[in-house]
């Protein structure tokens, strides 16, 4: 039997969007992101030029990165 690979979705600061624009759309399509935990992770994307949203497996990953991607927002998926 395959083991299957978790997956991790980051998103990489691309200068381009403002911090209400990653709020909004990190809150719309992540399921337990609030308003605080939006902005920490736009402060820290900001700062450090990437920060790991989200981690899961298969279709799930792929869909909130096409969510993501659909509101502008620069993402990526890696395995580590």
């Amino acid at each position: 039997r395959k083991r299957r690979k978790r997956l991790y979705l980051y998103l990489i600061n691309d200068e381009y969007n403002t911090f209400d624009t990653v709020i909004y759309a990190l809150q719309n399509v992540l399921p337990s992101c609030n308003v605080l935990l939006a902005e920490q992770f736009a402060q820290i994307v900001h700062n450090a030029g990437e920060v790991n949203l989200y981690s899961g497996f298969g279709n799930d990953v792929y869909i909130k990165y096409a969510q993501l991607q659909k509101l502008g927002l620069n993402v990526d998926i890696r395995t580590k």
